[in-house]
């Protein structure tokens, strides 16, 4: 089963989206939206007041607002997606619906191996014994 949607992350992701995509009506994910996208937002976020206020109906509400909430969840991925496939992984809009430029992305460091310090060379190892001296059996 899918993970349970973080309700009031998903939901101020999904109105940073709206925002975005009102700038830029005429985008599509395949068959969806700005239309279908805002009526999604709206279903999931009346379900979250409505559950938050209810209290015997609560399982079948959080049930059906869970759905909601997963759908919005793919439409915020889809859209930020389609901004960076349309306007490149380092334009403003993809940051605008909440991705990261990859001109913001901090370079890997590279692993250094640790290498002996240099000044005075450590006291030899030796098989000796718990009073400190070599092995006494004879």
């Amino acid at each position: 089963m899918p993970k349970i949607p973080r309700t009031n992350t998903t939901l101020a992701e999904a109105h940073d989206v709206q925002s975005v995509w009102k700038t830029i009506p005429d985008f599509k994910m395949g068959d969806v939206t700005l239309n279908d996208f805002i009526a999604a937002m709206e279903a999931a976020d009346g379900l979250t007041k409505q559950h938050a206020t209810s209290g015997v109906e609560r399982t079948g509400l959080k049930a059906n607002r869970d759905d909601k909430l997963r759908y919005l969840t793919q439409l915020v991925t889809r859209f930020r997606s389609g901004m960076r496939s349309a306007y490149g992984p380092d334009s403003p809009l993809y940051e605008q619906a909440g991705g990261k430029r990859s001109s913001s992305r901090k370079p890997p460091k590279r692993s250094v191996e640790a290498a002996p310090k240099t000044g005075t060379p450590a006291a030899p190892t030796t098989a000796q014994g718990t009073n400190g001296s070599a092995a006494q059996h004879a």
